[in-house]
């Protein structure tokens, strides 16, 4: 297949040609040498859009779990009242629950909190289990609570909360580690459950340009799905699979080893912790006490992280961790610390989100050879809200993204957490405004050029995988793109609004 278009662009640095050959699932050449190459029988397609280049990566993403399940009844952006008035519309799944995502309090009325009482009345006799948009808190029923054997003599885990009200009696809203005999007591989905929100997951990702992405926690307990999807070979996506690091049943996947990217650019190499909790559930772990009270939560044992880290390093592993305040994202800097300079050129350890980070922290992405792994559009949700949970010094510190460089910035979107759409993310980190159209520390934006590598180039090379994905140079895969809107130079306003007028992706 010969492409033939004025502006093709090759790579993040905006390198242009205007001729592309591919042969099989590889670019072979470029411009005149393209051209030449393909003789008078190959296929030309001469793409009416904008521009043409390589397709994106998503650095961290969820392709099933967090909340992510058949029949669940979907409650962004609603208030309370919105959230009771469509819950008494709602038919239990065939295992008999009401499961729901995507609540945020942000949405309700200072006078309406979450409470047992109010789900209680819609269903005194069926479990419900409704995940916050984060998925880092449940709001749940008396029944869920029965199922998963607590009462209100439950006393908070350690890493997590069991809320209570003033009147000291549980409100059903349990976060982090507490959500953990709920989600047990939760019918759990099945492989071909899972199968089916995957393959949805992925389509979403290819209509919006992402080829590629890291399924940012896979359980032991899906392993085995993994392995089938992979030797199917038809995944609709190219997949860096990580697994979770405190899986009692770890130690089998240590045996056998990291596998690194094969041929389509499907790797499991990576394992994955949470140094914290969620800003908006007040689970990040933060230096200083929130406005609120309380400084978030700590969910690994003081030490435990800078122990265990180089331990999987030195067996080749990549570890990334969830740091979302403060102290958690120095506590995990401390850990990589420990490890070699050679481990950490070799593996490129990641931390996740990086969303608030002191002034005293952000040289050290850099000096540690720590990706950033930022999702842009996670400014624009929490922005607008951020000041009723944080003081003016600890807003200072929010997505401090220009002060992480010349660390590589890896970028994804979180989903099902936010919104998938990359371009939206893009055109954010441009702006750096919320959904109320604020911009915030403008100072802190990325350039074009930042933007686009964060997802092409960061993203690839933050799971090893630069040399296959997100250019379109002779010997990359060839993923390709054409756009209605050129992101090199047309407006934030028009890359919002860009859309794939023709692909060649993978499972299309």
């Amino acid at each position: 297949m010969l492409i033939v278009h004025p502006r093709i662009y090759l790579d993040h640095h905006g390198t242009t040609t205007n001729a592309l050959l591919i042969e099989g699932q590889h670019v072979v050449a470029v411009g005149d040498e393209a051209r030449r190459r393909a003789g008078r029988s190959a296929e030309v397609v001469r793409p009416d859009a904008a521009c043409v280049m390589p397709a994106l990566g998503d650095a961290h993403i969820h392709l099933w779990g967090a909340g992510l399940r058949a029949h669940t009844i979907d409650l962004r952006g609603m208030s309370a009242p919105q959230i009771l008035d469509e819950l008494r519309l709602a038919a239990p799944r065939q295992d008999g629950w009401i499961v729901g995502t995507n609540w945020n309090e942000n949405n309700f009325a200072d006078d309406h909190p979450l409470n047992l009482a109010l789900l209680d009345q819609l269903f005194p006799n069926q479990p419900v289990c409704l995940h916050r948009v984060d998925a880092h808190a449940l709001w749940v029923n008396s029944e869920a609570l029965r199922r998963a054997g607590l009462d209100e003599r439950v006393h908070d885990l350690s890493g997590g909360l069991a809320e209570r009200g003033p009147d000291g009696r549980l409100t059903g809203v349990l976060i982090d580690h507490a959500m953990e005999p709920v989600l047990r007591a939760l019918p759990p989905a099945d492989a071909a459950e899972d199968r089916l929100i995957f393959t949805h997951t992925a389509n979403t990702l290819l209509s919006h340009g992402v080829s590629f992405s890291s399924m940012a926690f896979t359980s032991m307990e899906r392993l085995e799905l993994v392995d089938e999807l992979i030797a199917d070979g038809d995944l609709p996506s190219r997949v860096d699979f990580w697994i979770d690091g405190t899986s009692p049943a770890l130690d089998r996947l240590l045996e056998r080893g990291p596998r690194q990217a094969n041929a389509a650019g499907h790797r499991v190499g990576t394992i994955k912790f949470f140094a914290d909790g969620a800003l908006g559930s007040a689970g990040a772990w933060l230096l200083e006490p929130y406005r609120t009270g309380g400084q978030g939560l700590q969910t690994q044992p003081s030490g435990y992280l800078k122990a265990r880290l180089p331990e999987l390093m030195r067996a080749g592993w990549q570890v990334a961790v969830h740091a979302i305040g403060d102290a958690a994202a120095r506590d995990v800097l401390d850990a990589f610390e420990a490890t070699s300079p050679e481990l950490r050129a070799r593996l490129r350890p990641r931390l996740e989100h990086a969303q608030i980070v002191h002034p005293d922290d952000r040289a050290r992405f850099a000096e540690l050879g720590v990706i950033a792994s930022i999702q842009p559009i996670h400014l624009r949700s929490d922005v607008p809200w951020a000041p009723r949970r944080l003081f003016d010094p600890q807003l200072e510190r929010l997505f401090p993204w220009r002060d992480l460089l010349p660390a590589t910035l890896a970028a994804g979107s979180d989903y099902p957490i936010d919104d998938p759409n990359p371009w939206h993310g893009i055109a954010t980190a441009l702006t750096r405004q919320g959904y109320d159209e604020q911009p915030f520390a403008p100072e802190h934006a990325l350039t074009r050029q930042e933007a686009i590598s964060a997802y092409t180039y960061g993203a690839a090379y933050a799971s090893h995988r630069e040399h296959q994905l997100g250019a379109l140079h002779p010997g990359y895969l060839a993923d390709v793109i054409a756009l209605s809107a050129d992101p090199y130079v047309d407006s934030p306003e028009a890359i919002w609004d860009i859309e794939v007028l023709w692909s060649r992706l993978p499972g299309r």
